[in-house]
């Protein structure tokens, strides 16, 4: 694992839930971290069996960006939703075609249907995200550098949209961060993903069990793991667990700080 990559990664990633918890629309002219958005990411909520009844509704679900410093570096964040949880209830997990990439395996049904619906603008009907990544990345050459990130939900929708910017643009060496993802797709998922996309650190706290499902034989992870131990210092309940500011705390304790809610109480009584 790059640490450094890593916690720049997850930087990213909280300024993405803090815009989107701001009831910012979307990520439009913002700057962070040094990189300049060029592209708000919109998509349908996650579907679950509880939200059945509710009409699709589109959202910001992260941003394209582009390095101030390095015209040539670029990143696309993915943030998650409160969804996951609906969808560990919902507990189906039903696979179904990867039709982004006919051939490359099944892959879970919420999770592909929500990254089918990735667009760059509010409107279904809007052009879809990878097409328009030719346009915003610019001539590729060999200086360029595209790293996808993601974290949760967030995380299993920038496993799918690495394969695809794999395959069918021509950016054909993007990085992939993600923490706290689920498993995305079956084992022929699995080896045409880690092929196509070798440099893949999936970053998963042992305790989080969205990381553990869904489960095997049928759904099997991609990329190289690097497995935290949070011992007992994380609070034992599953939004701690899973949450990003724990993840990157235990990264590096020095530079991060856990969410107030996610400390121990023996800890907050001492």
């Amino acid at each position: 694992m790059n640490l450094p990559a890593a916690l720049q990664a997850g930087s990213l990633l909280q300024w993405a839930y803090e815009v989107y918890d701001n009831h910012t629309p979307n990520y439009d002219g913002m700057s962070h971290g040094g990189f300049n958005v060029l592209q708000t990411i919109y998509a349908n909520d996650l579907a679950t069996d509880s939200k059945a009844s509710n009409p699709a509704k589109m959202v910001s679900i992260g941003f394209v960006a582009r390095a101030i410093a390095s015209p040539d570096e670029f990143v696309i964040v993915v943030r998650g939703t409160e969804g996951i949880l609906e969808w560990i209830e919902d507990a189906r997990f039903l696979p179904e075609t990867f039709s982004a990439l006919p051939g490359s395996g099944l892959t879970e049904d919420g999770f592909t249907d929500m990254y089918n619906s990735f667009r760059v603008k509010a409107d279904i009907h809007s052009a879809r995200l990878t097409p328009a990544l030719a346009g915003l990345l610019g001539a590729v050459n060999p200086k360029t550098h595209l790293t996808i990130c993601g974290h949760s939900l967030g995380g299993a929708l920038a496993t799918l949209l690495a394969l695809d910017v794999a395959v069918n643009t021509p950016c054909k060496r993007p990085s992939l961060i993600t923490f706290a993802s689920p498993r995305v797709g079956d084992l022929h998922f699995a080896h045409y993903f880690n092929a196509a996309v070798p440099d893949c650190d999936r970053i998963a706290n042992q305790k989080d069990i969205v990381t553990h499902l869904p489960m095997p034989p049928l759904y099997i992870h991609v990329g190289d793991e690097t497995l935290l131990n949070p011992k007992n210092s994380i609070a034992n309940n599953l939004i701690s667990q899973h949450h990003l500011d724990t993840y990157l705390f235990l990264l590096d304790p020095s530079a991060n700080t856990l969410d107030s809610a996610c400390v121990p109480p023996a800890t907050k009584a001492a």
